[in-house]
């Protein structure tokens, strides 16, 4: 579709501010109340704006940054809840697998019509990654509300960082009604990404698992660059709660991460991308079976030290057989009897998603002489672009151990956790 296009506004500087917007006692936002939440209920953003009031964002023209997940707990959409709410909501924005969460990874969308309210819907997955000037003259503020997965490599929060640098730029305001981290808040690990790796997997310097909700990532994004953000916190979580303990439905985020334990494997299986091996794309299970055509899994799993080698995981041979699927319409091996492992987490506090998949990867490589080929991106490894540096890819190769490896990049990540302390809204444990 062509460019939305509303009257012009004045360009307002790039400064850095945050303020936390809460909602209830004395905020000023009217409406009802969330006092009678039953003990431990977790309330996201969205559904204290439906509880209370929008407050400062009533009669605001507004444009939202949202997709299929972007619903109240009940499931109203969260431009029809800011409609009810006075918000005028005047154009919508998809980030990638689009506004109905259904394209797949590295699919192009284009934008529309939203259905349910009539509104255009502009696609950041297309010709553009951020809001475009002309797309955004005329409105008072952007909105933010989608449910991440806190996955470095996860675009989501890409599409969050270039928005408030669109925002800022325009001089429009920039609201995140936050959600709970699927990966918790206290689980940190990986490598911090070096900037020369930066690209739409790799947004901005942090962990692979950063253990922040998009909130926090909101406001850690504006004060590194400047800008200002209001977050409408969810009530009721604290970082180290899990999420089945939470009470909130499970909308799959994108159509390869169909469950809750694909999100948590995610974080480390998700690696397997950057090999010559299938990721499980094409299968029942994506994320969750790992492979291809000629390994020998029982090689593998002995090469790990049997079925429960790895802290807080249990492997199992699998055999499975790539087909394409709306969700990978060409995945790798397809039609191709392969052989490789299944994962499933047997105990999520001792499980070290990156620390385990880059564990069975290096295994993996250990099998043949030449091992699994690093697939490319251009001029890039991919695997260097997910993991955010070339350190670990040169380490396996030279052999060296995974927890050596690892524990090398512990100083980068102490310097993170130190960063990102004022930004939390949320305890840890």
């Amino acid at each position: 579709m062509g460019r939305l296009r509303l009257s012009p506004r004045r360009r307002a500087p790039f400064v850095a501010a945050v303020v936390v917007f809460g909602l209830g006692a004395g905020s000023g936002c009217g409406g009802g109340s969330t006092d009678d939440l039953r003990p431990g209920a977790v309330l996201p953003g969205l559904d204290r704006i439906e509880a209370e009031g929008a407050g400062d964002l009533r009669g605001k023209r507004v444009g939202l940054i949202t997709n299929h997940t972007g619903r109240t707990v009940a499931g109203v959409p969260a431009a029809r809840v800011l409609l009810d709410a006075g918000v005028e909501v005047r154009v919508l924005f998809g980030p990638e697998h689009g506004l109905s969460g259904a394209a797949a990874a590295g699919e192009s969308v284009a934008g529309g019509v939203d259905p349910d309210t009539g509104l255009p819907v502009i696609s950041l997955y297309g010709a553009s990654r951020a809001p475009e000037p002309e797309q955004i003259a005329g409105l008072d503020a952007l909105v933010f509300d989608l449910q991440d997965l806190g996955v470095r490599f996860y675009t989501y929060i890409s599409t969050l960082r270039l928005s408030l640098a669109a925002a800022a730029a325009e001089g429009l305001d920039f609201w995140v009604l936050d959600r709970p981290n699927p990966n918790r808040g206290d689980r940190v690990e990986g490598p911090v990404l070096d900037l020369e790796f930066r690209s739409f997997v790799g947004t901005d310097r942090l962990p692979l698992l950063h253990g922040m909700t998009v909130g926090e990532l909101a406001r850690l994004f504006a004060a590194r660059a400047g800008g200002s953000v209001r977050v409408v916190q969810a009530a009721g979580w604290t970082g180290g709660r899990a999420w089945e303990d939470l009470g909130l439905p499970w909308r799959a985020p994108s159509p390869n991460i169909p469950d809750l334990h694909a999100a948590l494997v995610y974080p480390g299986f998700g690696l397997f991308e950057g090999v010559e091996l299938s990721e499980g794309r094409g299968t029942d299970s994506p994320f969750e079976v790992i492979g291809g055509p000629g390994l020998d899994s029982g090689a593998w799993l002995a090469a790990l030290g049997g079925a429960s080698g790895i802290p807080g995981l249990t492997l199992a041979p699998a055999r499975f057989t790539p087909r394409p699927l709306p969700a990978a319409p060409a995945p790798r091996f397809a039609g191709e009897l392969s052989e490789g492992l299944r994962v499933r987490i047997r105990d999520l506090d001792s499980f070290r998603p990156v620390r385990a998949a880059l564990t069975v990867l290096a295994a993996a490589r250990g099998l043949a002489p030449e091992g699994p080929r690093w697939r490319r991106s251009g001029e890039r490894y991919w695997i260097d672009l997910l993991l955010g540096t070339d350190r670990i890819r040169l380490g396996l190769d030279a052999g060296v151990p995974v927890p050596d490896l690892l524990e090398r990049e512990r100083p980068e990540i102490d310097r993170f956790l130190e960063e990102r302390r004022p930004y939390l809204l949320y305890p840890r444990p």
